[in-house]
């Protein structure tokens, strides 16, 4: 073993054999692969990859804006959604079994319900087209180009952006006003897409300033002639508003189908219960679901009535993973932005159902630490936990190099394979998301919230170490080195090529230089306290951000451990100094913790 760039260690190369550090993908998608992506296929988009990358380089869009979806495929969109939000999806006992009974239940309503209504929804999308079509024009006459009407473009409006590059285009925005006006223009449809209650208005609103804005970043002003524009705005703007119209012309047939087939339908609850669990790809998400069935039925819920929130069961939907031949080790990378796509549909979606008293209990397990939303300062804004009453929010803590040989298991099991630079800059991204997300529910004062943080390394089977858990502004620890953990994993090597050399050498993954969550969870949460994972006791309490107690028998045992004793005097020197004697706060705090009495998934306690 040799020592790499940053000091990690660096393997030998691992000859031909396929395993989990050579899975024979790497993290960018191969340009010979593209067309297979499901936002490049000729049945699903109107664009095609040539064009996209063109328009890319151009105004500096990304791709996922700039292919336009067929009607067909905003349907299965919409499809997916609701049977995702409306109704309850068996998920039965074992991992695989939730998205294979999704998948039938969304083949037999397309079947039976809305395939043989194609053409009518076809011929809805080309009227909503041309209003949405005539109605950018007309505001681009109006404002940017009201000086210069518009002119085809020779070979195409994307041959017209190819001239672009030459800075040749005739017709282009008015010269007169120039970057200034432009932005103007700019701020007030993006003032106007959020004030406005027509959807089809606000959603040219919306991508017309989304294109303006990316132009001026791109180019420093408007480089684009009017029928470029128009196609740009119109492509965004198709995708959102016939999107959202689609669904909501396919909701009476979807809810016959599942009338006529026994589906249930989830009830709105008036005091919402979300479940949500945290953790990088591959980090044991899934495997909570039986003990969460458990714990709902334990507070009295029924487990039917939760919405199952989980993106991934919709990729084999997608794409027919069958059919990609020798690229089969691709199928994930080929449904990655689609999927996002309809996973951000389906926040608004869930948003609107909130808005109407309609929103149902939810189980939440997806990769998503993006916490603000862009139109909010909110943190907590952009994710569907806002919508529960009483919260229960799981973080998985699972070593780096683990993820990456489950991740290989995984994928031998059922065909979704991931990089190892991909799986290892999602643990970065997990672990350096966590905290946000936990501090922001944590220190809710207007909705219960339990949290539970997870040792998952595990052997595959057995039940995750609970490391710490608490109800909103308390905290109980049971693991201090898990808390370290959280800090350590996002040190890690997105190169490496064997375990060894995912983390930095061990001065950088000492406990002393990897205490800054710990301490914040000292300093923010109001009152912590520190406890013996086998007996439950107590031996240590913060309140306030400040040492209140300790019990110094238990304290001993405690630094029994060094990665205890280490972490504890690095963020608080004064719990091995100070007085030890408080018999009132020993009695207030000494009583061990029963797990039995808390809400937690993971083992602790005799």
């Amino acid at each position: 073993m040799s020592v790499a760039r940053g000091g990690f260690a660096s393997c030998p190369p691992g000859g031909e054999d396929a395993g989990p550090w050579n899975p024979g993908l790497g993290p960018e998608l191969p340009r010979h692969l593209l067309p297979l992506s499901t936002i490049f296929r000729p049945e699903n988009v109107f664009t095609s990859v040539e064009h996209a990358h063109e328009a890319r380089e151009f105004t500096g869009l990304e791709l996922q804006e700039l292919v336009v979806f067929r009607p067909q495929r905003l349907v299965l969109h919409e499809l997916l959604i609701r049977i995702t939000a409306d109704l309850s999806v068996p998920a039965g006992s074992l991992y695989e079994e939730l998205g294979i009974n999704f998948r039938e239940m969304a083949d037999r309503i397309d079947q039976g319900w809305i395939a043989p209504r194609m053409d009518q929804i076809v011929d809805e999308y080309e009227r909503m087209r041309e209003a949405l079509e005539a109605f950018v024009d007309e505001e681009l006459g109006a404002t940017i180009f009201r000086a210069a009407p518009a002119q085809p473009a020779p070979g195409g409006v994307w041959a017209g952006v190819a001239r672009l590059f030459g800075r040749g285009a005739a017709a282009r925005a008015d010269d007169e006003g120039g970057p200034e006006h432009e932005e103007r223009v700019r701020r007030d449809w993006a003032r106007k897409a959020c004030a406005e209650d027509d959807p089809l208005r606000r959603a040219a609103y919306r991508a017309l300033s989304r294109a303006v804005s990316a132009m001026h970043i791109k180019h420093g002003r408007m480089w684009a002639d009017r029928e470029v524009l128009t196609a740009l705005a119109l492509g965004m703007a198709a995708n959102d508003y016939c999107s959202e119209a689609i669904g909501r012309l396919i909701e009476p047939w979807i809810e016959d189908a599942a009338t006529q087939l026994g589906y249930v339908r989830l009830p709105a609850q008036a005091r919402p219960i979300v479940l949500n669990t945290k953790g990088a790809s591959a980090s044991g998400k899934s495997t909570l679901r039986p003990m969460q069935e458990r714990l709902v039925e334990r507070i009295g819920e029924r487990w039917v009535d939760f919405a199952l929130i989980s993106p991934d069961i919709w990729r084999k939907y997608l794409l027919d993973y069958a059919s990609l031949g020798e690229a089969y080790m691709y199928a994930g990378a080929l449904t990655g932005i689609e999927l996002e796509i309809i996973d951000h549909k389906l926040d608004r979606y869930m948003a609107c159902k909130a808005e109407g008293g309609e929103m149902s209990h939810l189980l939440i397990d997806r990769f998503r630490f993006d916490s603000f939303a862009l139109d909010s300062d909110q943190a907590g804004s952009n994710l569907l936990t806002r919508f529960g009453h009483l919260i229960y929010i799981f973080f998985m803590i699972t070593p780096p190099h683990e993820t990456v040989e489950r991740a290989w298991l995984r994928g031998l099991q059922f065909g979704r394979f991931k990089s190892v630079e991909d799986l290892l800059a999602h643990n970065i991204e997990a672990y350096s998301g966590m905290p946000e997300i936990f501090f922001t529910w944590a220190l809710r004062t207007n909705k219960s919230v339990h949290f539970e943080f997870l040792d998952n390394s595990v052997p595959k089977g057995e039940t995750p170490l609970t490391v710490a858990f608490g109800w909103n502004g308390d905290m109980n620890v049971l693991d201090v080195k898990g808390l370290v953990d959280v800090e350590r994993y996002r040190k890690i090597n997105v190169h490496a090529n064997c375990p060894q050399a995912v983390y930095p050498p061990p001065e950088q993954m000492a406990v002393e230089h990897n205490t800054l969550f710990l301490l914040q969870c000292i300093r923010r949460i109001p009152n912590v306290n520190f406890v013996h994972r086998d007996s439950g006791r107590t031996y240590a309490r913060f309140e306030a951000a400040k040492l209140a107690w300790v019990d110094a028998s238990l304290l001993e045992r405690a630094f029994a451990q060094p990665e205890v004793r280490a972490a504890l005097t690095a963020v608080a020197p004064e719990i091995v100094t100070r007085p030890r004697d408080d018999p009132e706060a020993a009695r207030a705090h000494s009583a061990a913790l029963q797990a039995a009495r808390f809400h937690t998934l993971g083992r602790w306690g005799d």
